[in-house]
């Protein structure tokens, strides 16, 4: 056997980044939160600002519609005292005509009428209106004493006298004058009901105005504010994005760019010490999987010698037994002749057993081109193969319509050779082998079937019958050695796909694998994850597949 090759040395290891400034450069660097909120800052002063605003104008708002009201109201009672007064006027003088004690009650009630609306009308008037005010109620309390109350008494008397004084014109004159202020009073009540009014308005058009503004901008200032800061972290990211995916393509020596934020910065240095990880892990899978390559060839080159090299001699001895029997048989004692026929019988057990480990070690070889096969014709010439031996234990294999498929037709006459073989060697006695062969398409790929009605399996055993070696009879009820189903899932599992069966005892057997669309490489080569698919119905590899490997 050749000596191994020296492995290689691997790359020397790549230092993590120096932390030797790593907190002064972290604390120099603002933070993903700090960058992110700095930029908005603007936009909510600026929001601020704006609500500041409105809560100011509709403060203002509310004094100008509270002046509004107030000088509403002044009004209504600067008309109610006119009211009052022309009430007490006509009251007295109806009385001094007619003599008629029934207007002195509107004279009465416009009194008390007069002095409530003056008390109102004091508490709610600025103090220029206060003044003038103050000057009616002297007016017509002089009206009472100097006119009203004197020709009131005189008409009780006699309405000559009253009539007397009332020619006068002097109660008439202090009441015109009372009018007058009143007029006057109104008159500043209408201006400023009209400033209070205007002012209000241009409040209300000025928080318009700044509410619409400032909302305009801020949502100006909040995109432009969000694009930037997107823009930013986007490149940011990308530059990420674009190291991690060269590193994930293999250049474990680069190294990602440092960036200007503490938590990304951060990131790039976890990402560059675990790309310096990954390149040891990888270099020591690959010494090792080198190591493991080697030992296998060496395992399989050494069994297919030793296997062909054990056929010369053991051809020898079966060559001498057989003389030996051929030439003695019935001179010898009866213990010779038994002796001769074990070793005759094991002989063609060993023989048989060293052609199956050929065989096994013949289609662990991979390397092998794919080629278009129509499954039909292959599968027909394997039934051609078997048919002496269906027809010597009267059995029947069916064919349905069968797929073409992208494979190696020696591996794939293999599986079928020892599964339809097997189908038609473990038969029930009670009734004639039939084996039916299908194809169903399944997900990326095909899944083929091999049914019979033979003694079936015992769910224990579905795993460990794809052993090598492996037999669940002995060699006095069933013929074989026992690596017919293993050489079968090597071949399987060299087309990247996985052989199970489904099985009761008594009721037959389902023998099932599956063979997946083509893919890139030979037959034989180790398939990718993200390149196989897996074929195998997800209820039969809970229900029937091993654990480790479908079987």
């Amino acid at each position: 056997m050749p000596a191994p090759a020296p492995i290689p040395p691997g790359p020397p290891a790549v230092p993590a980044p120096a932390p030797a400034d790593t907190a002064g450069r972290a604390r120099a660097r603002p933070s993903l939160q700090s960058m992110l909120i700095r930029p908005l800052i603007l936009p909510l002063l600026l929001m601020l600002g704006v609500g500041l605003a409105v809560l100011v104008g509709v403060n203002r708002g509310a004094q100008a519609r509270a002046l509004v009201t107030d000088s509403q109201t002044r009004l209504i009672l600067i008309s109610s005292l006119s009211g009052d007064v022309a009430s007490m006027e006509n009251g007295e003088r109806g009385y001094v005509l007619t003599g008629d004690q029934d207007f002195l009650a509107p004279y009465a009630e416009g009194r008390l009428r007069f002095s409530a609306h003056t008390y109102a009308l004091h508490d709610l008037s600025p103090p220029e209106q206060q003044a003038r005010l103050a000057q009616v109620q002297a007016l017509v309390t002089r009206w009472f004493q100097t006119a009203a109350e004197p020709e009131i008494h005189a008409r009780r008397t006699s309405l000559t006298a009253a009539a007397s004084l009332v020619d006068t014109g002097a109660g008439k004159a202090i009441l015109d004058e009372a009018r007058r202020a009143l007029d006057d009073m109104q008159v500043e009540e209408n201006t400023n009901l009209s400033a209070a009014t205007a002012s209000s308005q241009d409040t209300l058009n000025r928080v318009r105005l700044v509410t619409v503004g400032g909302l305009l901008l801020g949502v100006l200032l909040l995109l432009v504010t969000a694009w930037q800061v997107a823009r930013t972290v986007t490149a940011m990211l990308n530059h990420l994005t674009e190291g991690a995916r060269q590193i994930a393509a293999g250049r474990y020596d680069l190294r990602l760019p440092d960036s200007d934020v503490r938590e990304l910065a951060e990131l790039g240095r976890q990402v560059d010490v675990m790309a310096a990880a990954v390149q040891r892990r990888e270099h020591e899978l690959r010494v090792s999987n080198e190591k493991l390559g080697r030992s296998n060839r060496e395992l399989e080159q050494f069994a297919y010698v030793a296997s062909h090299d054990l056929q010369e001699p053991l051809r020898t001895i079966a060559s001498f037994t057989e003389l030996l029997a051929r030439r003695y048989h019935g001179q010898l004692d009866e213990r010779a002749d038994q002796y001769i026929a074990f070793t005759t019988s094991a002989t063609t057990r060993m023989k048989n057993l060293i052609q199956d480990l050929l065989s096994y070690s013949r289609v662990r070889q991979g390397g092998r081109s794919p080629t278009t096969l129509d499954m039909q014709d292959l599968v027909g010439s394997v039934v051609d193969d078997l048919a002496a031996q269906v027809a010597a234990v009267g059995g029947r294999v069916v064919l349905e319509p069968l797929p073409t498929v992208q494979g190696n037709a020696e591996l794939l006459r293999q599986v079928f050779l020892n599964l339809i073989g097997n189908a038609l060697k473990f038969r029930a006695e009670d009734r004639a082998p039939v084996v039916q062969v299908s194809a169903a398409r399944q997900g990326r790929g095909w899944v083929f079937s091999v049914q019979d009605n033979g003694i079936g399996i015992e769910p224990q055993y579905h795993e460990r019958i794809f052993g090598v070696f492996q037999r669940l009879h002995g060699q006095d009820e069933y013929d074989g050695s026992g690596i017919g189903l293993a050489v079968a899932r090597s071949a399987v599992e060299q087309h990247g796909g996985a052989v199970w069966v489904e099985s009761r005892p008594g009721q037959g057997s389902t023998f099932r694998f599956s063979v997946p669309d083509a893919t890139a490489g030979p037959v034989g080569a180790v398939p990718t994850a993200a390149s196989t698919p897996d074929p195998v119905p997800a209820a039969a590899r809970d229900a029937a597949t091993p654990a480790k490997e479908p079987a």
